[in-house]
């Protein structure tokens, strides 16, 4: 199961974490994003011999942030999606992942409905990841309650090898603004936000679903 752990806040984004201890840094790193109108977190790691496969309940956490580090096909296979669309690009994603000399960190951050999460930058060492975001506005036009959150997952491949065992501290901040990237990353950064799914799990009420940014 993803852990529940708290977050810390900025009042503006950077582009690595500026820690200068960390092994490895990278601004724009691979990655996928999956937004989610569900209640409870839409990925987490199955557990078999849990009920409803080990999947959090609506009340099990506060959901500030939960994650989880995949460092093998094996467990790679125990991440789990739940029934909303772009789920399969999941699985594509970490099928793509070379896991001798690459690591997945998947994160879910709950955020005002209003509101999507930019990745700035994800930091690492042996025994910690650190995320690094900012909260953007999203377009006039996207109808949104200001009192309503959403679950925004994010799925970063890690440059490096690392021992999920090992690493046991998680880090993330979120700021105002933008990630400072520099004109070329913002406009590809724009391109790639529109593939980024929003998604109303099925329901017997309801099972329509909206294309949004994360």
């Amino acid at each position: 199961m993803l852990d529940g752990t708290g977050e810390s806040s900025r009042t503006s984004p950077t582009a690595t974490a500026g820690e200068s201890d960390f092994a490895g840094s990278e601004s724009d790193p691979e990655n996928l994003a999956i937004r989610a109108d569900t209640d409870r977190p839409p990925v987490w790691l199955a557990d078999p011999d849990q009920a409803d496969g080990g999947r959090p309940t609506e009340s099990e956490h506060s959901y500030l942030r939960t994650n989880a580090l995949v460092d093998s096909r094996e467990r790679a296979d125990r991440v789990a999606v739940a029934d909303v669309p772009g789920a399969d690009r999941v699985g594509a994603f970490l099928d793509a992942t070379a896991f001798d000399s690459e690591t997945v960190y998947v994160e879910t951050h709950q955020v005002g409905e209003c509101f999507r999460l930019e990745l700035c930058s994800v930091s690492w060492r042996p025994d910690e990841v650190q995320t690094d975001y900012a909260r953007v506005t999203r377009p006039y036009d996207e109808a949104c309650r200001a009192d309503r959150k959403v679950f925004a997952v994010r799925l970063v491949r890690i440059p490096a090898a690392l021992d999920a065992d090992s690493v046991n501290g998680f880090g993330s901040s979120i700021g105002s603004g933008s990630c400072d990237r520099g004109p070329m990353a913002d406009s590809e950064m724009a391109a790639a936000s529109s593939d980024d799914a929003t998604a109303t799990e099925p329901s017997e009420q309801s099972t329509e679903t909206t294309e949004g940014s994360q």
